[in-house]
C-alpha cells in the first residue's frame, strides 16, 4: 500500500465513519451491511497504521480513528442492550 493511498483510504473511512456517526445520532434504523461493519473498518485503519513508511499526520489521523471507531462500538452495545 502506496503513502498516497493510504492517505485516501482514511479520508474514506472518515466518511464513512461519519456517516455511520450521524446514523447513530439521529437515531435512524441501524444500519446493516458490510459498510456497518467496524470490525472492517478498525481492520483497514490497522492495516495502515502497520505500514513502515506511514507519516506521522497519517498514524495520527488512524489513531483518531480507531478512538471513533471504538466510541461507536461501545455506544451500539448500549443500544442493543437496552
Amino acid at each position: 500500500m502506496s503513502y498516497d493511498f493510504a492517505e485516501k483510504d482514511l479520508a474514506h473511512i472518515h466518511h464513512v465513519l461519519s456517516h455511520l456517526e450521524q446514523s447513530a445520532v439521529s437515531a435512524r434504523t441501524r444500519e446493516t451491511g458490510p459498510m456497518a461493519s467496524l470490525d472492517y473498518w478498525q481492520a483497514r485503519v490497522r492495516a495502515i497504521l502497520a505500514m513502515p513508511t506511514l507519516s506521522a499526520h497519517a498514524q495520527k489521523q488512524a489513531k483518531e480513528l480507531l478512538g471513533r471507531l471504538e466510541r461507536l462500538k461501545d455506544s451500539r452495545r448500549c443500544a442493543a442492550s437496552r
